[in-house]
């Protein structure tokens, strides 16, 4: 069995909303900082040069960092094949686990984490996932860790 899952189109909005606020607040808070600045300080040079300059920058890192967000949203892919977890994300190299290597899960308000036996959170698995999704993902390894209960305390 092979299934892929994707991110949920829909929470792009709430990442976008995000990211416009982190920058129109930052440019904001910025030019009040400036101001304040030149009127306390007795400066007779002109704010304006260095506002716009500031203003530029944050425009410019704010739509980078809106590109970015949005390939990941178009080319993040999670796919499950066998009994192996593989992550796809733009720029990186492609993140691969085996279940049996699976040592916990925790979850957290980001997502799901995987320890193993290389170390703890070597695998995470984003909350961004459509609901169904993420559910289907957070059951499988609520199954694999059960089951293990299961033979473990039919052991002793």
């Amino acid at each position: 069995m092979e299934k892929t899952y994707r991110l949920d189109q829909k929470q792009f909005k709430q990442q976008k909303k995000s990211i416009i606020l982190l920058y129109g607040a930052t440019s904001i808070v910025t030019i009040v900082v400036l101001l304040l600045t030149q009127r306390f300080t007795d400066s007779s040079a002109s704010p304006w040069m260095i506002i716009g300059l500031i203003l530029i920058l944050l425009v410019f890192v704010g739509f980078r960092s809106l590109r970015q967000r949005r390939e990941l949203w178009d080319q993040y892919q999670l796919t499950v094949s066998g009994n192996k977890f593989i992550q796809s994300q733009p720029n990186y190299p492609d993140i691969q686990v085996d279940l049996q290597d699976v040592t916990s899960v925790e979850e957290t308000k980001e997502g799901l984490f995987l320890s193993s036996k290389q170390g703890k959170r070597v695998f995470g698995i984003p909350r961004q996932l459509k609901e169904e999704d993420y559910q289907e993902v957070k059951a499988m390894f609520a199954g694999l860790f059960e089951s293990e209960q299961d033979v473990n305390a039919s052991e002793e």
